[in-house]
């Protein structure tokens, strides 16, 4: 079965964002995440996670999903979520700001060497 789970995503459990977040004064933003899970077992096979990373231990939300919804209601549910995050920060956030920050985040996570600006 297809899981989706969500998490604030940080240096210390996603190591390489924390620049990126830093530049926005952020601590963390909400990440959404696929796994496979069978009975009480997760098992994540795409997040490459480093010996140095804190396990996340903290879901914010958790789903079963179907594969033929990984790609648009998964998007749809993430920025759902990112915009009742951002509306309760202080001050408030603009989500959509949130979004491309997050975005940010992840090109970092992808190329070592990233970093805009």
């Amino acid at each position: 079965m297809s899981s989706l789970w969500a998490f604030e995503m940080n240096e210390r459990n996603t190591p390489g964002i924390g620049r990126v977040l830093a530049r926005y004064g952020l601590d963390a933003v909400p990440e959404a995440h696929c796994y496979l899970k069978y009975g009480n077992c997760r098992l994540d096979v795409t997040r490459t996670v480093s010996v140095q990373a804190e396990p996340v231990r903290t879901w914010l939300w958790e789903e079963n999903i179907r594969p033929d919804q990984i790609g648009e209601y998964k998007v749809s549910l993430h920025q759902a979520y990112i915009r009742s995050w951002a509306a309760r920060q202080r001050p408030p956030l603009v989500w959509e700001r949130v979004w491309r920050i997050r975005e940010e985040c992840i090109r970092a996570l992808e190329d070592p060497f990233f970093f805009s600006g």
